[in-house]
């Protein structure tokens, strides 16, 4: 059985701040008081033996008179019938003890709704999704069409381009063949200069002339 650090003080005579410090020392928990194996320690500790309290001295009684004790019958408790009051009122003792009335809502109604909202919001989504997946579509086969068509296009230019260089060439070979042959026609009705066929007679030379 536990005893208190004041009782084992007074007991061994020594002070208590002493006895308090020495369990400090030795990690007692003193909480709840000293146990049996705490106080031997101590005893140990201090050379100290806890002297026991003295039994207190039984005061013999007065000679009574032999009427002085009487004894009678004693129901252990008076029973009453208790009944409840007429009109008694549950609620009212419920709202005495309680005070409070919790707000209530249909909250099936809330779920029903609240699948109602979620539903419109998930078709509006899909119906935004599914549109995007067609505007995606058209325009990725309408890059292709592009690519195909710009693919074409400087083929077919490449190929006009040559064609063009090469009807450029020939047209100039042409225009040049023509000039030339027009030159060679104009040449041939330029008059003949004098001498230039040997039939024209020379003319006198300054030492014939003399004689």
């Amino acid at each position: 059985m536990n005893i208190s650090l004041s009782k084992f003080a007074k007991a061994t005579g020594l002070p208590k701040s002493s006895v308090y410090s020495r369990c400090q020392e030795l990690h007692f928990n003193v909480t709840n008081g000293l146990t049996p194996a705490m106080v031997q320690q101590l005893e140990y500790e201090f050379d100290v033996v806890m002297t026991p309290p003295s039994p207190t001295q039984a005061i013999a009684p007065d000679i009574l008179p032999s009427n002085f004790l009487q004894t009678s019958d004693l129901a252990p408790v008076q029973e009453h019938e208790l009944q409840l009051p007429p009109g008694f009122d549950v609620s009212a003792m419920v709202r005495f003890f309680d005070g409070v009335t919790g707000d209530a809502t249909d909250t099936r109604s809330l779920v029903a709704i609240a699948d109602l909202a979620l539903n419109a919001v998930e078709t509006a989504m899909d119906t935004k999704v599914n549109e995007q997946r067609q505007k995606l579509t058209q325009a990725e086969q309408d890059a292709l069409t592009l690519a195909e068509k710009i693919s074409d296009a400087k083929t077919n230019l490449k190929v006009k381009a040559l064609e063009s260089r090469l009807l450029a060439e020939r047209q100039t070979n042409a225009t040049q063949t023509a000039e030339r042959l027009f030159n060679d026609l104009m040449t041939l009705g330029k008059p003949a200069a004098p001498g230039a066929d040997g039939s024209s007679s020379p003319s006198p030379s300054p030492s014939s002339s003399a004689e």
